[in-house]
């Protein structure tokens, strides 16, 4: 029941950075990459409280960046302070399925595609939520950054992520696009 409630209040904040993205045409005249990364943390930070992972041990909360700098150094000034499930957030950089394997949430940014694609096929993606910015849906990621109509939204999949252990709220389903 607590999860839920949670989950509600939750969803009404995501609906509200949606609607400050929308009124304020920040989707929809990005001038700068980092901008974009910016919103996509606020959506990673999001995501976390709508999705509940079975087997979270550990202290922290650790959230993977996959190649591009700009990207971590944006994700991690956004995030780097933050808590999820009472736990500090760490960003790191990812570039092997190992290191992809022991995240809790593993981001794919735009990249050379066949090595995103290959690192989440070697990956063990077990109790890993699977983020990229490509449209790779049927190539492994629970949630993918798509735009449409110049504003960014999120294709996601409850079967992926069901698959991988965690657990996604209803709320968070009905305002992705589901796949």
């Amino acid at each position: 029941m607590e999860y839920e409630m949670r989950n509600n209040l939750n969803l009404k904040i995501l609906a509200l950075t949606a609607v400050f993205i929308a009124v304020f045409g920040i989707s929809g005249a990005f001038s700068q990459e980092s901008n974009v990364y910016k919103i996509q943390s606020l959506f990673l930070y999001n995501f976390t409280k709508h999705v509940k992972w079975e087997n979270s041990e550990g202290s922290t909360f650790t959230i993977g960046i996959y190649g591009n700098t700009l990207v971590y150094n944006e994700i991690k000034a956004n995030l780097g302070n933050k808590l999820v499930w009472g736990k500090k957030v760490n960003i790191i950089q990812i570039s092997t399925p190992d290191e992809m394997s022991k995240c809790h949430i593993a981001y794919m940014p735009k990249s050379n595609r066949k090595k995103v694609v290959d690192l989440i096929s070697e990956a063990s993606a077990s109790n890993t939520l699977i983020v990229t910015e490509d449209d790779l849906m049927s190539d492994g990621a629970a949630i993918s950054f798509v735009f449409l109509d110049q504003k960014m939204n999120f294709k996601i999949s409850k079967d992926k992520i069901e698959q991988s252990g965690m657990k996604v709220s209803s709320s968070l389903l009905s305002i992705g696009i589901p796949v």
